[in-house]
């Protein structure tokens, strides 16, 4: 490993072991609830795009707020894996302008470590291995964790353990599940939605102060919030006949 991949990676260990103490217990793993931490940060928004490659971005507005896009098209494992990478962006050490140093890499060993906190990682792995084969005790481990597979493999090799013949493709492991007889997890489905939540709320506001009207903001919240956006329609609907009832 070059130098300077082995200076990302060990500044996202660090800053990741200082982050989980301040947020969470690191003797648990903190799954879904990624998602939650990453709300508190930043703007966060679920968008679905039906493209294999992306899985979310990190935008910073010239007001300094922060927003955080997940494509909900991705299983719920990889999304989740996705919300801690991006936390990264986040980070005072996201705005390090340092020759050399790969901020991408550093996101995902700090997902990783985030993720996967070493000591509890090494704990589970140690008991999984005794009772099953490698296979196996990365995928229940996997499930646990809820991050993919392919990240357990990597964090495991980083962690010191040696394997060889192992995929490093999410497609791959889903199969091997198959064919170990291992029930099938919602991690590996999509959970499509869309939300943007502090959108929604502008809107809702501008709406109350009278700055636009119900069929104005139906429309802009067609896509995130179609419920709120067919109560506001039917809502007009019900005061213009009101009104023409009236007249």
């Amino acid at each position: 490993m070059k130098p300077s991949a082995r200076i990302a990676e060990d500044t996202a260990e660090a800053f990741a072991a200082d982050f989980l103490e301040r947020v969470i217990d690191s003797h648990v793993f903190i799954g879904a609830y990624i998602e939650q931490v990453l709300a508190k940060r930043a703007n966060l928004i679920f968008q679905y795009v039906e493209d294999d490659t992306y899985y979310g971005v990190a935008i910073k507005h010239m007001s300094g707020e922060a927003f955080i896009a997940l494509n909900s098209y991705q299983p719920l494992r990889m999304r989740y894996f996705t919300a801690a990478h991006e936390l990264w962006h986040l980070s005072e050490a996201s705005k390090w302008q340092i020759d050399g140093f790969d901020h991408e890499r550093a996101a995902d060993r700090f997902a990783a470590a985030i993720m996967l906190p070493k000591s509890m990682t090494k704990e589970i792995w140690e008991k999984l291995k005794d009772n099953h084969d490698t296979k196996t005790a990365i995928i229940y481990l996997a499930d646990m964790a809820q991050v993919p597979y392919v990240a357990v493999v990597r964090r495991l090799r980083e962690l010191h353990y040696r394997f060889s013949d192992l995929s490093e493709l999410e497609s791959d492991w889903r199969e091997e599940r198959k064919h170990l007889g291992i029930a099938p997890s919602p991690l590996d489905q999509a959970q499509r939605f869309e939300s943007f939540s502090a959108y929604e709320q502008v809107v809702v506001k501008a709406v109350e102060e009278e700055r636009l009207t119900r069929l104005s903001a139906a429309n802009k919240l067609s896509v995130y919030r179609p419920d709120l956006a067919r109560a506001l329609q039917e809502d007009e609907i019900s005061r213009l006949q009101e009104d023409a009832t009236d007249d």
